[in-house]
């Protein structure tokens, strides 16, 4: 009964209680106080009870949407820079006539295999396990909290096969490793795509053929490109308009299956970018576009409550009356829907003022400034914002309006100096600090760093280089991964750097190396800091106190495939964080 509510049994309750009301109010002057204080006492708990029965039906009841079919496309690393940017007539037309959200936040680390996951199965990676690309069904480091019927964290699609079996649900993906994140038992159809037109085609047929109740579509051209090409780039935002083009293909087959118009269509990604990779933590990495269109959305509906990945699985799940598990953390998305009410926000998102820019810049992963071997260097800084003003220091504190010089105009530094800078105005959130690295060298300087090579195969953690031969050795200024640039292909490739570092001050010392993939720090043999591991650019340090003097560093540094970046940074003792300068390394 609770599932069937009628109206009219309800309006006929809420009488009931009205006329009860009345009636205790006319004949209460009749009885004595003994009497009064028993009518009062059935009448208060006969009004609960009722307020109770009607609550739940307002908690309980939803409108009927005329959901009948769901279709999730998720765009593996389409930023929402991309939609954007890019020509995108579909998307544009979904957003216009749909509930949309460009600010929806992706999962860390930022990678494919934790995302897909997290989207298919409501939780985040904590819960269900998936931190890597390098996860397994059979070899993983961090056992899923709950499983369903294997090892792996129950999905979307193993609520559909357990409480929906007669629901027919399919899988359609580009990327074989996304088949491999759930129990393909769960579904009904499952096939692993031929590129991107195969896998739409796949897609496509099987909506004609069978109509299903849930299908998923994964494609993965888009992040392909990035990885190749570069996020940002022209390639980019072309294989954007891609898959605007093929997104507008599956939802027509919808209209000639004839259920377009009973059919929810979700549009998504895993993550977005930087340069030519993703895994690290900035906000086009981690902001992801979150598209509803179709029966039951609201028109032109901006969703302004967070969202993030793991709401996408939950949505489903509550459009489709399906009970989520209680290891489940996501959330459907009800202000999207017609008779859902907006949320009221207490705490609403932040809006920073951009952070300045420092010119050279250096690409998406170094920080501005560079190597120099003039006697002095003009420094830069733009404000991106249309108001506030720039305040920079040059001793490593964190600038503000109150500590910093105001810039007003382009000055010069005459040796090694970390700027420091941010965009203030009173009354409004200042962005975040950005950093320039000018290091600044003789052009005498003899290069300080020894680099080894060594070509291997299959690369996913650094390997034991104590038995392998380097195949090109060669010295560099600075710890760095540009000579990958020069070898027909950096995929699989390993390299050992060796040098001095020299420490004036003694004192307590923090070492950062950000990397994509794996890399190791180490000072005097010891190691500092450990990042290893196949994964997008991502930062990782250690502490260690240093008495001053010459101290041997080592770094171990791999690239398994794709993009490749290594930076290593220090700070301490009047030493703001910074590239290790070129002027601290010898080889001897």
């Amino acid at each position: 009964m609770v599932g069937n509510r009628n109206p009219l049994l309800i309006q006929l309750l809420k009488n009931q209680v009205r006329l009860l009301i009345d009636l205790c109010n006319l004949n209460l002057f009749y009885f004595s106080m003994k009497h009064k204080n028993y009518l009062f006492k059935s009448l208060q708990a006969g009004l609960l009870i009722a307020t109770a029965f009607l609550s739940s039906c307002a908690t309980e009841s939803k409108p009927d949407l005329g959901i009948k079919h769901i279709i999730v496309i998720g765009v593996d690393g389409m930023s929402p820079d991309g939609i954007n940017k890019a020509q995108t007539p579909v998307i544009d037309s979904l957003v216009k006539y749909g509930a949309s959200t460009f600010e929806a936040r992706a999962v860390l680390p930022s990678s494919s295999s934790s995302n897909w996951a997290s989207m298919i199965m409501g939780a985040d990676t904590e819960q269900h396990g998936i931190t890597s690309n390098g996860w397994e069904a059979n070899d993983h480091t961090l056992p899923a909290v709950v499983s369903a019927h294997d090892s792996r964290f129950p999905s979307i699609f193993t609520l559909f096969h357990d409480q929906k079996p007669e629901a027919h649900v399919g899988t359609i993906y580009d990327w074989d490793g996304f088949g491999r994140l759930y129990n393909t038992e769960d579904v009904a159809f499952d096939i692993n795509g031929e590129h991107e037109d195969g896998t739409t085609q796949d897609a496509i047929a099987y909506i004609t053929e069978h109509k299903p109740d849930f299908t998923f579509i994964h494609l993965d051209h888009v992040d392909h490109v990035g990885h190749s090409e570069g996020h940002g780039t022209e390639s980019y935002y072309q294989a954007v308009e891609k898959a605007d083009h093929l997104i507008g293909s599956i939802i027509a087959s919808t209209k000639e299956a004839g259920i377009f118009d009973q059919t929810l269509f979700i549009i998504s990604a895993d993550h977005g970018g930087l340069g030519k990779g993703h895994g690290g933590e900035s906000l086009n990495e981690v902001n992801i576009p979150f598209i509803l269109y179709g029966a039951g959305v609201k028109n032109g509906y901006t969703i302004e409550e967070t969202v993030y990945q793991y709401d996408n699985a939950a949505t489903i799940a509550f459009i489709a009356g399906l009970e989520t598990p209680q290891a489940w953390i996501g959330r459907p998305v009800k202000s999207a829907f017609v008779g859902f009410e907006k949320p009221v926000l207490r705490y609403k998102k932040q809006k920073q003022l951009l952070a300045p820019v420092l010119l050279p810049k250096n690409g998406p992963y170094a920080p501005s400034g560079g190597l120099f071997t003039t006697s002095n260097i003009e420094v830069k800084l733009n404000n991106p914002n249309t108001t506030g003003s720039i305040y920079y220091t040059l001793d490593g504190s964190d600038p503000s309006e109150k500590n910093g010089l105001e810039y007003t105009a382009p000055f010069t530094v005459d040796r090694t100096t970390l700027v420091r800078a941010i965009v203030a105005k009173t009354g409004k959130a200042p962005s975040t600090i950005s950093s320039g690295n000018y290091r600044l060298i003789p052009s005498k300087k003899k290069p300080g760093v020894l680099f080894r090579i060594y070509p291997l195969e299959n690369l996913t953690s650094l390997p034991d280089f104590r038995n392998l031969k380097a195949s090109q050795t060669g010295n560099i200024m600075e710890f760095e991964s540009g000579i990958l640039d020069s070898l027909d292909s950096a995929a699989s490739t390993a390299i050992v750097f060796n040098s001095v570092l020299k420490i004036d001050t003694s004192g307590s010392y923090t070492f950062y190396i950000n990397s994509d993939d794996g890399s190791k720090l180490y000072i005097d043999e010891k190691l500092v800091v450990d990042n290893d591991g196949d994964h997008g650019v991502q930062e990782r340090s250690g502490t260690i106190n240093l008495n001053s003097g010459a101290h041997t560093i080592k770094i171990e540094y791999f690239n398994g495939g794709g993009g490749y970046y290594l930076d290593a940074q220090y700070k301490g003792p009047g030493i703001g964080k910074q590239i290790i300068p070129a002027g601290k390394l010898n080889l001897n």
